[in-house]
């Protein structure tokens, strides 16, 4: 039986047979902006119990994006230093980006980040390749995640050169190692397999999917590589997940609720999610996921209905979801 893990910002989800339960993601140790910082050990000995407790046959996971761990020596020299960190925020980039790698230069870049680090270290890992080397001591992962970096040309499959090791970029879901007697897959990005979670059961794959989790994003899926005014993140099957980020979602929600009116509120959301639109590729309907959709069900619908696009709240889709459709493409 398998084992799917999906690592989210708020918590660490899984689901194993008929049963499925939630972890509070750890909080951070060190907090103060521009920092935001999370010990990896604690991150991993939460999986690492549910692979122990469970035993699965397959272990799969999905997991955020954007952040990084420095090891000197097989050894944590950083902690996990999470998307929410922008320490590179007042740095001038060493590196040019082109639309080929699917992310774009900003504060939280792992690739700008780095120009920060003065700790003695050898070796670079997303979140999701840290997972797999503590289990099989192999540094690899999906390119989903990997691209996040902004060390990979997505459309060729180069890797640029750092002053770290990189992790090994894989183009297909794939077994990376075994822990014990547990096969253990390359993880892939959270956003791809909520994406992918999202039209289950749903006749016709195509249109618009937004997002709603702590931070929001509005894309749609596009044959091969496909570039425009947002993010080319890599997609399964060689395809491209036309991304627009930085939108306000469940974190931006819950911080001003109580400080704006609902009317102002659903003008806010409505302006981004309306400007987002017109920089993605024409759809005609937008598929609506994500944990905000239950705890503000009210407020997302009186939003979208100011967009004038047909719509469908689908809050029961989400990276658990996408990962057992992998799972089952590999069977």
């Amino acid at each position: 039986m398998d084992l799917y893990i999906d690592i989210g910002s708020t918590n660490i989800k899984w689901s194993h047979g008929k049963t499925a339960g939630k972890i509070p993601f750890p909080a951070a140790f060190d907090a103060a902006y521009p920092r935001y910082e999370v010990r990896a050990d604690e991150i991993f000995s939460i999986v690492l119990n549910l692979i122990d407790t469970h035993r699965p046959r397959r272990a799969f996971f999905s997991v955020q994006m954007h952040g990084y761990v420095l090891l000197k020596e097989g050894r944590e020299a950083t902690g996990y230093i999470s998307w929410r960190d922008e320490r590179g925020k007042d740095l001038s980039p060493d590196f040019a980006l082109t639309e080929e790698y699917g992310v774009r230069i900003k504060p939280n870049l792992p690739r700008l980040s780095l120009q920060a680090q003065s700790v003695a270290a050898d070796e670079f890992c997303t979140l999701g390749s840290y997972l797999v080397y503590r289990l099989t001591g192999k540094n690899t992962t999906h390119v989903t995640d990997a691209a996040a970096s902004g060390f990979y040309n997505v459309k060729t499959g180069a890797r640029d050169s750092c002053r770290y090791r990189l992790p090994e970029a894989v183009y297909r879901v794939q077994e990376a190692g075994r822990y014990k007697d547990t096969a253990v897959f390359s993880p892939v990005g959270d956003q791809q397999a909520s994406v992918l979670g999202a039209w289950k059961g749903m006749e016709n794959a195509e249109g618009y999917v937004l997002n709603l989790g702590t931070a929001a994003q509005l894309c749609c899926t596009a044959e091969g590589f496909a570039a425009g005014d947002f993010e080319s993140r890599p997609y399964f099957g060689g395809n491209t997940l036309c991304t627009v980020t930085g939108l306000p979602g469940g974190g931006y929600i819950s911080r001003t609720i109580g400080t704006m009116s609902a009317k102002a509120l659903r003008e806010t959301l409505a302006e981004a999610y309306a400007s987002a639109l017109k920089k993605l590729p024409p759809r005609r309907k937008i598929i609506v996921t994500g944990g905000v959709v239950h705890y503000h069900r009210i407020l997302i619908e009186e939003t979208l209905e100011t967009l004038q696009k047909e719509y469908v709240l689908n809050e029961g889709a989400d990276a658990l979801a996408g990962l057992k459709i992998l799972a089952e493409e590999i069977k």
